[in-house]
């Protein structure tokens, strides 16, 4: 068994999720974290990929349930799925996505420093073709970001949505406002249609701060708010692989 935090207080955050059992126990706790996978239209580079992550646990009467039929995996990609469909719409005819890969996640015991077990292949892959439809560009390593924040400052996720269209920023280099508006309110639309479901977006712990100190943990904290502010980020290792024009010049 993991008792998840040290601090009473933050397994009072996390009291209605239940006991995490480690990778050890005949029956451990497991979640399932989803790729959202695209890539360049024109490109057969795997190194061009973008990816998105969300991970999601599944509640069952209070605690994990980690049973996950295809019944359930399918409901993730009904939603996940329809949300990057949704922000196609926002990104550059350059780009499509691809597919969905969920894999299995658990926690290691505390007497292996790995926080997750080995998972392996995905547990299921579901094709999830959807083109980007705005006819205008960015550098490729422009994104949009979303933060998944927690009852646990410090402890939030953040999903990358990227190549946004160019008639996203406004004068000084920002996000417009509108989009701002309403890039939040479709993913929080959308956590809050699989939370209807009992599937709870989390984001998984692995260290806690105590002072200067980093201390490994192992847990997992339900989002309970979606921010995003007007700043465009970068992800990283998003130049393309390979260049379509190099020029050189002898002086």
């Amino acid at each position: 068994m993991l008792e998840p935090f040290i601090q009473e207080g933050l397994q009072e955050v996390l009291s209605y999720i239940g006991k995490l059992f480690h990778a050890d126990d005949p029956e451990p706790s497991v979640w399932m974290h989803v790729q959202a996978i695209g890539q360049p239209v024109t490109s057969t580079e795997r190194a061009d990929d973008f990816v998105t992550t969300f991970d999601v646990v599944n509640i069952t009467g209070g605690q994990v349930d980690s049973s996950w039929t295809t019944a359930d995996t399918g409901r993730l990609a009904t939603h996940l799925g329809g949300l990057c469909n949704e922000w196609a719409t926002n990104m550059s005819s350059d780009y499509e996505w691809r597919e969905l890969k969920m894999y299995r996640r658990f926690f290691n015991p505390y007497s292996i420093a790995e926080p997750f077990g080995i998972s392996g292949p995905p547990f299921i892959t579901y094709p999830s073709p959807a083109p980007g439809l705005a006819n205008s560009y960015q550098a490729p390593q422009v994104a949009v970001t979303t933060t998944e924040r927690t009852a646990y400052p410090g402890h939030w996720g953040r999903n990358y949505w990227p190549h946004p269209r160019a008639t996203t920023v406004s004068s000084g280099g920002y996000i417009l406002t509108a989009n701002v508006d309403a890039w939040a309110t479709s993913v929080a639309t959308a956590y809050k249609a699989l939370m209807t479901e009992e599937f709870y977006p989390v984001v998984p712990v692995t260290t806690y701060k105590q002072g200067a100190v980093s201390v490994p943990t192992r847990g997992l904290l339900t989002v309970n708010e979606i921010q995003m502010d007007n700043l465009f980020d970068v992800m990283r290792s998003r130049r393309p692989k390979t260049a379509t024009y190099k020029k050189r010049l002898t002086i």
